[in-house]
């Protein structure tokens, strides 16, 4: 297991994302590269959802930049809950900001079987205590 969002965390989903092959990402996800600011305990994380693939750090020109807290990037990365973003953004507790007309798909983005696959596999090596009393 490997503490949410660490080093460790990014060094096994990019080997599962490696090992699971094609993930058959719907067009609503290779559409789209976003820049996300995770607030953590321990400061800032930056990552990114580049084509629909989890990577640490940011990419160049992205579609979107979006912050959030890390108990929403849980909810929405590790247990596939995308509906906790829209909550999260009427709640102001997450931001956005560029191209908007690229995330309107993602509201009715449905995962494709290998990609289901290897969410389950990410939760399988997560760890995250600070995720228990959290409610959107």
């Amino acid at each position: 297991m490997a503490q949410f969002l660490s080093d460790e965390w990014f060094s096994k989903v990019d080997e599962l994302t490696r090992a699971a092959g094609d993930l058959q990402m719907p067009k609503a996800m290779t559409d789209v590269t976003v820049n996300l600011k995770v607030q953590t305990a321990g400061g800032e994380v930056q990552m990114s959802m580049n084509h629909g693939i989890i990577q640490k750090g940011f990419v160049e020109k992205a579609d979107v930049d979006m912050s959030m807290p890390a108990e929403y990037a849980y909810k929405i990365l590790v247990q596939n809950d995308w509906s906790v973003g829209m909550r999260g953004y009427i709640k102001h507790k997450i931001k956005l900001s560029g191209n908007m007309k690229k995330m309107i798909p993602l509201q009715v983005y449905k995962p494709s079987q290998p990609s289901v696959e290897l969410t389950k596999n990410i939760a399988g090596v997560t760890e995250f205590a600070d995720f228990k009393d959290f409610k959107p």
